[in-house]
């Protein structure tokens, strides 16, 4: 029993050694295998052919190979070598298409030295003109030989394919506004992307202001301040326009007129009412403190209108005078009412009192004199 089971073990273990040996045998290791560094390129973009090498009982000592290339899409650049590769042992034609390379070992070393990894490349840069889409490489190799000079059942065809993007668009370098709009007030003359410089007048309570502007063809746009002067200036505010490929700026020069602040005025009846309800002397002089005030207004709406004139350039046209007038708003108040004449406290105007005492003084008069005629003389 012992001896069937001896035999039985040793059959079983030989059929498992043999599958063994035949499937190893089914997939070797490849002696070389080629791989793109990139999968996807644009147009000046670089991308390598690799040769990798893999590491063999039987080491190859000597091989040819072939690179064949769409020459609509990739230029030929140059080959690199890992330090694997010894100086004076590879060789490449690169005059034509496919591109050819012959590798031979250092035969004065007793072995071919082993290879593995990246040990050669080949360079192709992207035409700038290259159409999208996919773009193929192939490689090759054949004979292939071991260190003493016997042909090794070695073949490799692959084709790499490399998606190529579509060209890039250059940047613009157009400099200039597609829009150009204040929160408040409005420019003059009205935005154009071909006009360059702007007036704007706004009230005196206006301390600040802000635009909404946007910039052709992907520019960007920046404003320089926010805030304005003190009542009654001027202040430039700039929007600097940038291009897309930052090469080009232009400048819009928006000129903001502040205004002055408005000088109250008081309704001028109550002061007539009153001065009629006045004595004389007293009216007088209550028309002379109005005439004075009504004066002083005039004069100071006169300087404001004045300096506010003299902050605009001398090329302002008509627009730019009714902006001014608008800004200024000077007060009118006028009133063709009929007057009223009111007597305070049930008083008897001073000519009805003279008439009363004439006549009075006329009436003793009169009795004085039937008196002294009538009375007896003694």
């Amino acid at each position: 029993m012992k001896r069937h089971t001896c035999c039985f073990t040793f059959v079983f273990a030989f059929l498992c050694l043999t599958v063994i040996k035949v499937s190893a045998s089914a997939d070797p290791v490849p002696y070389f295998t080629y791989s793109l560094d990139k999968s996807s390129v644009s147009a000046g973009d670089f991308i390598k052919v690799q040769l990798i090498a893999n590491q063999t009982a039987d080491t190859a000592a000597g091989f040819r190979m072939a690179i064949d290339y769409d020459a609509a899409v990739f230029s030929f650049v140059r080959t690199e070598t890992s330090a694997q590769i010894k100086s004076g042992t590879m060789y490449t034609n690169s005059t034509g298409n496919p591109i050819r390379s012959v590798y031979v070992c250092n035969v004065d070393h007793p072995t071919a030295p082993e290879l593995s990894g990246n040990i050669l490349s080949f360079v192709f840069q992207v035409k700038n003109n290259a159409p999208a889409g996919k773009a193929n490489i192939g490689a090759h190799i054949n004979d292939v030989c071991n260190y003493n000079a016997m042909r090794l059942d070695v073949s490799v065809n692959q084709t790499l394919t490399a998606v190529v993007n579509p060209p890039k668009e250059e940047p613009s370098d157009e400099a200039s506004l597609a829009s150009l709009q204040p929160y408040q007030g409005e420019l003059i003359p009205p935005f154009s992307p071909d006009v360059y410089k702007y007036k704007l007048y706004v009230d005196s309570h206006v301390d600040s202001i802000e635009f909404s502007a946007a910039a052709r063809d992907g520019g960007t746009v920046r404003i320089n301040r926010k805030s304005l002067y003190k009542v009654g200036t001027t202040t430039p505010i700039i929007a600097t326009v940038t291009s897309a490929d930052k090469k080009v700026k232009t400048e819009y020069v928006i000129t903001v007129f502040r205004g002055e602040k408005p000088v109250p005025v008081s309704n001028e009846e109550p002061d007539r009412l009153e001065s009629e309800t006045l004595p004389k002397g007293k009216a007088s002089s209550q028309n002379q403190k109005t005439r004075k005030k009504e004066n002083s207004v005039k004069t100071r709406q006169t300087k404001q209108a004045g300096k506010y004139a003299a902050a605009v350039p001398a090329e302002a046209g008509q627009e730019d005078q009714q902006a001014i007038q608008a800004a200024v708003q000077q007060p009118s108040y006028t009133n063709h009412s009929d007057r009223n004449i009111y007597v305070i406290g049930n008083q008897i105007p001073t000519f009805f009192i003279g008439m009363l005492t004439t006549v009075l003084c006329l009436m003793v008069g009169i009795l004085l004199t039937f008196y002294l005629r009538i009375a007896p003389r003694k």
